[in-house]
């Protein structure tokens, strides 16, 4: 299991900083129970053992240290616990049932697991689990596993409900089919550790009685110290178009820049499209280098590779050379035969449809795959 391989010392500092969080629980509730929102679960979790955080990343893990990706949970109450959500698919859904539809929820499941897997570079997928009792916190750990579709059994259908539960003979699972939310009974987990949680009773008044100086040498968001941590730009960029208000990949263009007519092309040649009303952004200008000028892109799974802008107008972003963006996401992460065309309805079973690129200096970048929620909250859109 992961947490009892990690330092003592990191060990301490995360369950001191949960208690911490529990300390003030009265600020949202008056339950014994001790709060703790998943947000600040996840941050606190990968601040103290050093992980990577890929909560905002819309994949499967949470986080990484090293090969193992870690799905975090917080939760008081039932082990029956939600697992996935596929709203982006229920078109495609709504028109299974019964064995048919869990088993290409569970196929929607696997796929996502093992995109998430291949892209960052994680071999072992693990849970790491908060139960909040009264007074206090349990740590629990447990598999983060594939669905054995061949051996799912349907269980039971509630009465009047659009609820199927069904197992694979390891894990019981249910799928609420008006939700497209899948769920998995948390039974098989080890407990690794618990501690006593103090809860304040009044931190209101504790808080209007105290200022930022006595915090000591904090450092704010948004501060303009000197030792305050950098914040970085960001750009997000779509890998579909609007079609007829149909989202759709070009057939021959960007992901299937292989399939373009013309020149003979090596099968692995795409292009992240960089389109006009992107490029126009004020946000935006002056993000990326000028055009053909070489710059490092850091992958997903820490591997970097020299990117660069090309084409007319700056349009695309490749790699240099051409095929090896393409190497890596159609072959190494998608596991694709070469000759398949990616269309929009691949990338929602992936769980990924926007790339986000992170800028740390003029020759420095990083690049992630998430949903077109970050797209739009990062531009501030509500509809399109």
């Amino acid at each position: 299991m992961f947490y009892e391989k990690q330092p003592k010392e990191e060990r301490e500092a995360y369950k001191k900083i949960l208690k911490q969080i529990g300390l003030m629980s009265n600020l949202f509730s008056d339950s014994l129970k001790p709060a703790l929102y998943y947000r600040a679960h996840e941050n606190a979790f990968c601040k103290y053992f050093k992980a990577d955080n890929l909560a905002r990343h819309d994949c499967s893990a949470d986080a990484r240290k090293g090969d193992i990706g870690i799905g975090l949970k917080t939760w008081v109450g039932s082990n029956n616990q939600k697992v996935a959500e596929f709203g982006k698919l229920k078109k495609e859904l709504d028109q299974l049932d019964g064995l048919e539809l869990v088993k290409k929820v569970s196929e929607f499941r696997n796929s996502r697991i093992t995109t998430t897997m291949n892209m960052y570079g994680i071999k072992e997928m693990i849970y790491h689990v908060v139960i909040r009792e009264d007074q206090k916190m349990e740590l629990w750990e447990g598999d983060f596993p594939l669905i054995d579709i061949e051996n799912i059994e349907l269980i039971s259908r509630r009465k009047g409900k659009n609820t199927i539960y069904f197992t694979d003979g390891k894990h019981t699972y249910d799928f609420n089919k008006a939700k497209t939310t899948l769920y998995m009974v948390f039974d098989d987990m080890v407990k690794m550790d618990e501690f006593p949680v103090e809860i304040m009773d009044d931190p209101f008044e504790m808080m209007m009685n105290i200022g930022a100086q006595d915090f000591g040498n904090v450092q704010y968001a948004g501060s303009n110290s000197a030792i305050a941590k950098p914040r970085y730009r960001e750009l997000a960029l779509k890998l579909y178009t609007m079609h007829k208000g149909v989202p759709t990949v070009e057939l021959k263009s960007g992901l299937n820049q292989w399939n373009a007519s013309g020149r003979k092309r090596h099968p692995d040649e795409v292009y992240i499209p960089f389109n006009k009303k992107d490029r126009d952004r004020p946000e935006n200008k002056d993000f990326f280098p000028p055009r053909d000028q070489p710059f490092d892109l850091k992958l997903p799974d820490g591997q970097h590779i020299s990117a660069k802008v090309c084409q007319s107008d700056g349009k695309a972003i490749m790699s240099n050379p051409n095929k090896e963006l393409g190497k890596w996401l159609l072959r190494n992460v998608l596991n694709l035969n070469e000759g398949t065309v990616i269309t929009y309805d691949m990338l929602q079973e992936k769980g990924f449809d926007t790339v986000l690129f992170t800028k740390y200096d003029n020759g420095h970048f990083a690049i992630d795959f998430t949903e077109s929620d970050v797209y739009d909250k990062l531009y501030g859109i509500e509809e399109e």
